[in-house]
Order: C-alpha cells, then sequence, then structure tokens
C-alpha cells in the first residue's frame, strides 16, 4: 500500500490518511483523465527545470533547458525524492526543504502486463495474491476490463530487486507464483507484454505517487507546504495532510498553492 516496508513508515503519517469515496478506474487509462482535464493549459515539454534562483527582490529565475523563465512567483510539484536528492536546486538554498522531502521519500510499486493466449480460461476481474504468508509476493489482476492480461502488481524492495534486474526477470516471478497457483502448464500460455521501471525514471525516481512519511518524519508534510518568501510555492500529493498518495490529495494541494500565489501577486 505504500510501496515500502512497514518498519519504514510512519505510523502517525498513515493514521491521517482519510479516503472519501471509491477508487476509480479508467478504461483508457488514469494518465489520459489528467491529459483530458488539462487540456486547455499552456504546457513546455523537454523544458525541465534544473535552478531555482530566488535571491533579491526581483523576479525569480527557472534555469530550463530551453531557456531561463522569469516569474513572480512559481508552484514546486516535483517529487520529493528529486527535491531530496537536489537534481532540481534552489539559489539560495533551501535546507529545510531538502530535509523535509528526505523524510518523505517515494516508495516503488511497478507492474507487468502478461499477454495471455487463452484468455478466457480465467475470470475476467478476477484477483490473485501469489503468497499471502510473506511481503515478497505480487497482487495479480486477471483480465481488467475484461481484456487478454494478467496484471502483476510488486511494491518496495522486491519491486525495486526486480527492476534492477529487468522486465524478463520481473515476468519470470510473475510466472513462478502463477504457476503455483493455477498449474505449471499455465507458463506456455502467458508471456511478457510490458513492465515499469518507475525508480530509473530520472524526472520522478519512484512511483504510484507514494510518497510516504519515514517514522519521526509525520510534520514533514507541512514543513515541505509551507510557501518560501510568498513567492515560491509547493504542491503534490506529498504535501497534502491527509490525502497523500492521492490524485486527490494532488489535485486540492496544486488549487490551495495556486489560491496562496495569486494572492500573493494581489497582496
Amino acid at each position: 500500500m505504500s510501496g515500502a516496508e512497514l518498519d519504514r513508515i510512519s505510523v502517525h503519517d498513515s493514521a491521517r490518511y482519510r479516503v472519501r469515496g471509491p477508487d476509480c478506474r479508467v478504461v483508457e487509462g488514469h494518465g489520459r483523465t489528467v491529459t483530458a482535464f488539462g487540456a486547455d493549459v499552456p504546457v513546455a515539454l523537454n523544458a525541465a527545470v534544473s535552478r531555482v534562483d530566488h535571491g533579491g527582490i526581483g523576479h525569480i529565475r527557472l534555469r530550463t533547458r530551453r531557456g531561463v523563465v522569469r516569474a513572480r512567483t512559481t508552484i514546486v510539484t516535483v517529487s520529493t525524492d528529486v527535491i531530496a536528492a537536489e537534481t532540481l536546486r534552489f539559489d539560495p538554498p533551501l535546507p529545510d526543504k531538502v530535509a523535509a522531502a528526505a523524510g518523505l521519500p517515494l516508495g516503488l510499486a511497478n507492474k507487468v502486463f502478461l499477454r495471455l493466449g487463452t484468455p478466457d480460461e480465467l475470470p475476467s476481474d478476477g484477483h490473485l495474491i501469489g503468497s499471502p504468508g510473506r511481503a515478497r509476493t505480487g497482487a495479480y489482476h486477471l483480465r481488467p476490463f475484461g481484456r487478454p492480461v494478467i496484471e502483476g502488481y510488486f511494491g518496495g524492495d522486491l519491486a525495486r530487486e526486480l527492476e534492477a534486474a529487468g522486465d524478463e526477470a520481473a515476468a519470470a516471478f510473475a510466472l513462478d507464483e502463477l504457476a503455483a497457483l493455477l498449474g505449471e502448464r499455465f507458463r506456455q500460455r502467458a508471456q511478457l507484454l510490458v513492465a515499469t521501471a518507475w525508480g530509473r525514471e530520472p524526472a520522478i525516481r519512484g512511483s504510484y505517487a507514494y510518497a510516504y512519511a519515514r517514522p519521526g518524519a509525520a510534520g514533514n508534510r507541512a514543513v515541505l507546504a509551507t510557501p518560501v518568501d510568498d513567492r515560491i510555492f509547493f504542491a503534490g500529493e506529498a504535501t497534502s495532510p491527509d490525502a497523500f498518495t492521492t490524485a486527490r490529495g494532488a489535485y486540492a494541494s496544486g488549487v490551495a498553492a495556486a489560491e496562496q500565489a495569486l494572492a500573493s501577486l494581489t497582496a
């Protein structure tokens, strides 16, 4: 659930999480929902920001691959792992933000999809657990939306080990568990379609919006969300006090940061 082993997660932070309504699946993919929702927003691609220069009283200068952008305010929504690694650098430095982000690392959850040769032998939208007696196991969604695939889901240390070993290793692990449940012949009825490797994405360094709090870091979300000089604002699910790890929390935090930024411009 958090993309990390339980001994690394703050109980106090987890207790603040609040679920409101059901999770919703999207046939076309959740990413397409986000894209459609923001279709009218102008976005510049291939313009990763490497430095935020906010010294002095003039404009903030965002140094990007496509040149320098000057702005009166800016909202930072990059992942906590990017802030903690200082891939995005602040000048002057913001050590409190870096420390807060380090206490809210991204977990890792990856998926492997297997194409089924004879899909009708399995139920649509069925579920299996590889081995409920151990943490190092996968969860398997059989034929989501009736499609001829199995979606394997791995988290924490197991996900990192399989990611490092490669897509074929992840598929082999899934097939081993599924063959133990469905019979050895199942190996010949499924093959690797695609696998994710979110930990290797340099602009993210983790997956599934999982920013969990380390033990003792339950207060870090408020620290990360606090504006700097009413010019630099922070948003993203990691800054949500009770909806972290969700698109709902990310959206609400973005609205709040935008309102703060607008208020600072009109003050």
